[in-house]
């Protein structure tokens, strides 16, 4: 019984769940999209940017949408370690146009993302002077 008891505490200690407070004007705005790229280290956020600056499709394994404003919970893949927003706020697809910058994830933390949190993707990869 005690056994059984400690692996239900663990599995709570450890579960993935992060909530973002959605404030920005996205996805609402008409024929935008809106997801949550996950990345599990470093190495994988360096291969996320790398695969964006250079045009390549996202994995669409590492994404997650979101379809609504307000508080949203997210289920974060085991052994997520970081992820970022990113907008798709023009029709046709494509590479998303706004995205945040990486952040760590906090197990059970509330984020909350406002439109002026949102960048466009060119100023992020330093290619927008």
């Amino acid at each position: 019984m005690k056994v059984m008891l400690f692996l239900l505490c663990a599995c709570a200690a450890f579960a993935d769940d992060v909530f973002l407070n959605n404030e920005s004007d996205y996805p609402v705005k008409q024929q935008s999209k809106m997801a949550v790229q996950w990345a599990s280290s470093g190495r994988e956020v360096d291969e996320a940017n790398n695969a964006s600056l250079m045009g390549k499709a996202l994995n669409p394994n590492s994404l997650q949408m979101i379809t609504s404003q307000g508080k949203v919970r997210l289920s974060a893949p085991k052994n997520a370690e970081y992820f970022r927003i990113l907008v798709w706020s023009k029709e046709g697809g494509g590479e998303p146009d706004l995205m945040t910058n990486w952040v760590e994830v906090v197990s059970k933390k509330h984020y909350t993302l406002t439109t002026d949190k949102l960048f466009p993707a060119v100023l992020m990869y330093g290619t927008g002077c």
